[in-house]
């Protein structure tokens, strides 16, 4: 059943990792991305493009992150974006993606833009915030456009910034099920409700980060708030027309 939240210019946000590192490699993981999966998705009628991008924490749960701008993010909902295969003659054992790699997948929908981009950006910087039971979501989201804005667009090579709002998360189990495959009873996920995504030229190194988190008002809003969650990302690779919400 469509969910009638989940529409207007928005993205979906997906973080995977390899779980069966026995038989499959980071290589063929990411060659089915390429060659396949992604190259199905951006010939539907509603993704144009899709971005590759790795944590430079080399720790990081879920290294590798893969994300598809729309317009209507509806699209999702349809029978179309349904249909899209997630078996794979490029992937080993029973070439279910589900089978091989655990995915979280995040249904974004676009607030605000701020900046100008040029092309697809080198480095992201990712903010996430779930607020404090008693901080608004405006509260949040006026550091992040105010204070949070203005320091981080003053670091070397930054472009833009765009910002978010949760509409809709899964794991693999409720993958599975929206493709009608067998599947596990599992908890939907609770990422942070609150997204920033700011984009560079170049890649920023984490400790550039620490300085503006450390602020009067920063450590109000994250110190309080249920989680955060601050990411860097490489570009790996840019596919289709490569617009990113111009």
């Amino acid at each position: 059943m469509a969910n009638p939240n989940i529409k207007g210019p928005g993205m979906l946000y997906v973080t995977s990792r390899i779980a069966q590192k026995d038989i499959m490699t980071e290589e063929v993981f990411m060659k089915w991305y390429d060659e396949d999966h992604i190259a199905e998705i951006i010939e539907t009628d509603g993704i144009s493009d899709a971005y590759r991008y790795i944590d430079e924490d080399k720790n990081a749960s879920k290294p590798y992150l893969a994300f598809y701008p729309m317009p209507d993010i509806a699209f999702t909902q349809g029978p179309e974006f349904k249909k899209i295969r997630v078996k794979s003659d490029l992937l080993p054992g029973s070439g279910l993606c589900f089978d091989l790699a655990d995915f979280d997948v995040r249904y974004y929908g676009l607030t605000e833009k701020e900046g100008n981009r040029k092309g697809p950006a080198a480095g992201l910087v990712t903010a996430g915030i779930e607020p404090a039971a008693g901080t608004t979501d405006d509260a949040v989201e006026k550091w992040y456009k105010t204070e949070h804005l203005e320091n981080i667009s003053k670091l070397p090579g930054y472009q833009r910034s765009t910002f978010y709002k949760l509409l809709y998360a899964r794991t693999n189990a409720q993958s599975r099920a929206l493709k009608g495959l067998p599947t596990t009873e599992e908890p939907a996920p609770e990422p942070p409700t609150l997204q920033a995504i700011h984009e560079f030229d170049r890649v920023v190194k984490i400790e550039e980060l620490k300085e503006m988190k450390e602020t009067k008002k920063a450590r109000e809003i994250l110190g309080n708030a249920e989680q955060t969650e601050f990411c860097v990302f490489r570009l790996i690779k840019a596919h289709g027309e490569k617009k990113f919400f111009d």
